[in-house]
């Protein structure tokens, strides 16, 4: 009898370490495959000169990133727009190598913005280069490099509106290191909540090129938006709310920072 209830024993141990071991496993696998999937982000860098003649013929370029890889299936129209934020849509033509490519002629002096809204994989995202057209005051490009949306200062934080689209903000704020986040937002169409929209997260630490993405999904309240978010060290951080719905697409970055 006690060798029987010895051999049970044996066996439901052996069992369930070769379970905690394949529990292991399946946790690495799922770990790694995360983090491969986090290493790799669109990156888009536009090429242009920064300073052109009205009238000119010049060629704008977006190269696209997928991690480090170039990309050959990317969507990419650029948008121009003027100081008056009056602005046009070019779709780029794809040119090889992971290149797109537009050629326009600004028809009157001024200092533009000129984005590259750019759709790769699952993901969208809008750098921006500014470019002056005949004479004016020096101007710094906004090209993001290593960054994968178009970045802007706003005077209120809380809420931006661009055409008739409103992002609201304000709970993006006051985050504790180390633990799971709620991330919160609320977007208008005019006076009516945007309903059924794709909205995402763009999160980085301040002076880090590595980007997370974080989907989020319509709560029951029309036209907010909710995701969950885990910091994972202090400091200054920036996120951007990604929307896209039909012909709008917005955003707005925020700045935080997590105790």
């Amino acid at each position: 009898m006690r060798k029987f209830l010895f051999v049970t024993f044996l066996a439901v141990l052996l069992s369930g370490c070769q379970e905690s071991d394949e529990h292991n496993r399946q946790s690495e696998a799922t770990k790694a495959e995360t983090e491969d999937i986090e290493v790799k982000a669109p990156k888009v860098e536009i090429i242009s000169k920064e300073h052109v003649s009205r009238n000119e013929d010049i060629s704008i370029v977006a190269n696209v990133y997928y991690g480090e890889e170039l990309v050959d299936d990317a969507e990419v129209t650029f948008e121009i727009k003027d100081e008056e934020k009056k602005s046009e849509k070019v779709e780029a033509d794809f040119i090889g190598d992971g290149q797109y490519k537009i050629t326009y002629q600004f028809l009157e002096n001024g200092l533009y913005n000129v984005t590259a809204h750019t759709n790769v994989k699952s993901y969208h995202t809008m750098p921006t280069k500014a470019i002056q057209v005949g004479e004016g005051g020096a101007n710094e490009s906004t090209n993001q490099e290593g960054n994968t949306s178009h970045h802007e200062e706003h005077d209120d934080q809380g809420e931006h509106q661009h055409s008739s689209v409103k992002i609201m903000t304000e709970d993006l704020a006051e985050f504790t290191v180390n633990k799971e986040e709620e991330l919160f937002t609320m977007i208008n169409k005019g006076n009516d909540p945007l309903i059924d929209a794709t909205v995402r997260f763009e999160i980085w630490k301040e002076g880090n090129d590595h980007h997370h993405y974080v989907d989020a999904i319509e709560s029951t309240t029309k036209g907010s938006y909710i995701s969950n978010f885990t910091f994972d060290e202090v400091g200054l951080y920036h996120i951007i709310v990604h929307v896209e719905k039909a012909e709008i697409h917005d955003h707005v970055e925020v700045k935080v920072n997590v105790q």
